[in-house]
C-alpha cells in the first residue's frame, strides 16, 4: 500500500506569534527578496556626492532607520500598533514632537488586487479613516505600493499575505 499522506500544515491559529525583532527581520528580508528595498536602500537614503566609506555609513544609516521605523510600527509580541503605523514621520515634514494624531477607524479590505478601488476609498477618507489593504499576490502588492507612493495616499498600509484569522 502507499504511503499516508502527510499530516496538514498547523492552522493559522495554533502557528505561535513572531517576536517583533523576529517579524521585522522576516518582513525586510521579504521586502528585499520581491519588492525592491534593497535597491532602495542602496541609495542610502538618497544620500549623493559622498566618498566610499560615506556611502556605506549612509546606507547602514538608512537601513537602521527603515528597521527602527518599521519595529515601532509592532508591539514586542508581533502586533500592528495601527495609530503608529498611521502616524506622521518626520520625513512626512512633522516636527520632532508632534501632537498625537487623532483616533481614526481601520477599515480593511482583503483580496485589495492592483488597488484600485481601496485607494479610491481611502482617498475619499482621508482624515476620516485609515485604510488597509490585504493582497496575497506578490505582483499585486506591488502595484498597491506603487499606487500608495505615486498617489500619497497617507491613510492605506498596504499587507502582503493571507488574510486568514
Amino acid at each position: 500500500p502507499p504511503p499516508p499522506p502527510p499530516p496538514p500544515p498547523p492552522a493559522a491559529a495554533e502557528l505561535p506569534p513572531l517576536s517583533r525583532k523576529m517579524l521585522v527581520r522576516h518582513l525586510v528580508g521579504s521586502l528585499k527578496r520581491t519588492l525592491g528595498l534593497r535597491p532602495a536602500l542602496r541609495r542610502g537614503g538618497g544620500a549623493t556626492g559622498l566618498s566610499p566609506a560615506g556611502k556605506r555609513s549612509a546606507r547602514k544609516a538608512a537601513s537602521r532607520r527603515f528597521r527602527k521605523g518599521l519595529a515601532a510600527s509592532f508591539t514586542r509580541d508581533g502586533r500592528i500598533r495601527w495609530q503608529r503605523l498611521f502616524a506622521p514621520s518626520a520625513a512626512d515634514g512633522a516636527d520632532s514632537a508632534p501632537p498625537p494624531p487623532p483616533v481614526l477607524p481601520v477599515k480593511l479590505e482583503l483580496a485589495s488586487g492592483t488597488g484600485d478601488w481601496v485607494a479610491a476609498q481611502a482617498a475619499a477618507d482621508a482624515g476620516a479613516a485609515n485604510w488597509v489593504a490585504c493582497e496575497l499576490k506578490h505582483d499585486r502588492v506591488a502595484s498597491l505600493l506603487s499606487r500608495v507612493a505615486l498617489g500619497r495616499v497617507d491613510n492605506l498600509a498596504v499587507v502582503g499575505g493571507d488574510g486568514v484569522a
